[in-house]
């Protein structure tokens, strides 16, 4: 079977039909193509995209709150809303926490009731309002 010369001129004419294509539009002159060049928004690391998720970051004071004030408000909200099964530690590391619009505190205790004993737990606080006129809410995180 002689097809490999039926084969070579189709590919040959393919070739000259694609060549004449783009070259008979009288003015127009082929394009060239080239690596596109950063631009001034482009990111100053590599590898990592302008727009990140937004990521929790410590707050220095959301409306009047500070560390010290968010933790003890949240300690008296944990409190009241657990009961006396549990007992809350003293502010070492935490920092308020803002996502968004959302403040919250990480309250770190020992919970030493019912058939469980003793376990470690965190009370998640929402903190909202003014340390003057707090309007706390939060739960204790299941691990």
């Amino acid at each position: 079977m002689k097809t490999s010369g039926w084969i070579s001129l189709f590919v040959v004419a393919g070739a000259a039909l694609g060549v004449t294509a783009c070259t008979t539009d009288g003015d127009v002159a082929p394009s060239t193509t080239s690596a596109p060049s950063p631009s001034a928004s482009s990111s100053s690391t590599p590898g990592v995209p302008d727009s990140a998720p937004p990521v929790p970051v410590p707050t220095a004071s959301a409306a009047g709150w500070t560390d010290d004030t968010a933790y003890q408000a949240c300690v008296t909200e944990a409190t009241s809303s657990q009961g006396a099964d549990y007992t809350w530690s003293p502010r070492s590391s935490q920092v308020l926490v803002t996502t968004g619009s959302d403040k919250t505190m990480d309250v770190a205790g020992i919970y030493t009731g019912g058939d469980v004993g003793v376990a470690n737990v965190t009370f998640r606080c929402v903190v909202g309002g003014t340390p003057g006129a707090p309007e706390l809410s939060g739960s204790v995180l299941r691990g």
